[in-house]
């Protein structure tokens, strides 16, 4: 009888330190966005394989940050899943008269980089870069994660892209070059 009592007692503790977490905490207060990869899938109308953007898992951001530093979290995060932890800063958000708003971004390397590949095993963007696919893959996770397409909350309008702090002009696989706009 004192066994079914010691874990009654437990059980009720636990569930009202849940509840009590999630009342300080409730999910209004936290945003999501999502975290993109990429899949093959065969089109019939074209006869090959093509990449198409898909979520693969989320991140949660409080809600009270400002659009800088949502855009931070998400950056390191899209980093971290994606690219090996190289960084990914943001540049800042441009504004026009109209009030659309175009989110610069440097795709910086690390400081041991020295072309072609001095690092290898994708420590360097050059690796991303590389080759039909990768440069596929690459310039799918960028556009999608920092476009957020599906969030419905305050976000940038467009994207521009650097590397290492120039702007990215057409280069072979990747397509990162230009105004990339949200719509």
């Amino acid at each position: 009888m004192n066994k079914i009592l010691i874990k009654t007692s437990i059980y009720l503790t636990l569930a009202i330190v849940i509840l009590s977490c999630n009342l300080k905490n409730p999910t209004s207060d936290l945003d999501e966005f999502a975290l993109y990869s990429t899949k093959e899938v065969f089109d019939s109308v074209d006869g090959f394989d093509k990449m198409t953007p898909i979520i693969d898992h989320y991140i949660s951001v409080p809600t009270n940050h400002d659009l800088i530093k949502k855009i931070s979290i998400l950056l390191d995060s899209v980093s971290a899943y994606n690219f090996n932890n190289l960084k990914i800063e943001p540049l800042g958000i441009d504004e026009n008269e109209s009030n659309y708003k175009i989110l610069k971004i440097n795709l910086k390397e690390n400081p041991d980089f020295k072309m072609p590949d001095g690092l290898g095993n994708y420590r360097s963007w050059y690796d991303f870069f590389q080759g039909s696919m990768g440069g596929g893959r690459t310039t799918i996770i960028l556009i999608e994660s920092t476009l957020q397409k599906q969030y419905k909350g305050e976000w940038v309008d467009a994207v521009e892209f650097y590397y290492q702090n120039e702007k990215i002009e057409e280069m072979d696989h990747i397509f990162l070059s230009g105004i990339i706009k949200r719509d």
